[in-house]
């Protein structure tokens, strides 16, 4: 009853990334290989990090680097760019030349207008209403109820009464 559920090495209690094997990974490294990395924010280290260590900076996508060595979960690499060694998660990088992963994304989310040449069909946009109201099925505005109200359209707007002008010498007398 005190026995493991399953036989695997995982445990919940380490830090992220630590029980990455690269035997278990789908491409393991060799030292020598050109690899880029896959995402912006790559994590770099000068040295090995230990635990949950921040990155000392940040790379951006497709950043070139060579392997040096391979060390657990993390690569040994020298960037291309400026010839500075340490350590970056094998997770985040790729074979130079593998094909680049297309974004992520839904397809709605991007629409380039004029449509580009051969992108197929055209996605229409949603009809402007005359009066100013949200397409059907829009998610509704949020409306802070502390904030003054706005005059109703087409109403006029009285200015405020113009405040006395008052000099310092005059204010004295």
């Amino acid at each position: 009853m005190n026995a493991p559920i399953s036989s695997s090495d995982f445990n919940p209690l380490l830090p992220p990334g630590s029980g990455v094997k690269m035997s278990d990974g789908p491409a393991a490294f060799k030292p020598g290989e050109h690899v880029r990395a896959t995402m912006d924010n790559t994590a770099f280290f000068k040295n090995l990090p230990k635990g949950d260590a921040d990155a000392d900076k940040t790379l951006i996508r497709d950043t070139n680097m060579k392997v040096i060595r391979v060390a657990g979960s993390y690569l040994q690499v020298e960037l291309d760019s400026s010839g500075e060694i340490g350590y970056v998660p094998a997770v985040m990088v790729e074979d130079r030349n593998a094909r680049p992963a297309p974004p992520v994304g839904s397809p709605g989310e991007m629409q380039v207008y004029p449509p580009l040449p051969g992108s197929g069909p055209a996605i229409p946009l949603p009809a402007i209403d005359p009066a100013g109201q949200p397409p059907e099925g829009a998610i509704p505005t949020v409306i802070d109820p502390e904030a003054p109200s706005a005059p109703a359209a087409g109403a006029a707007v009285k200015p405020p009464p113009p405040a006395e002008l008052k000099t310092p010498a005059a204010a004295g007398e």
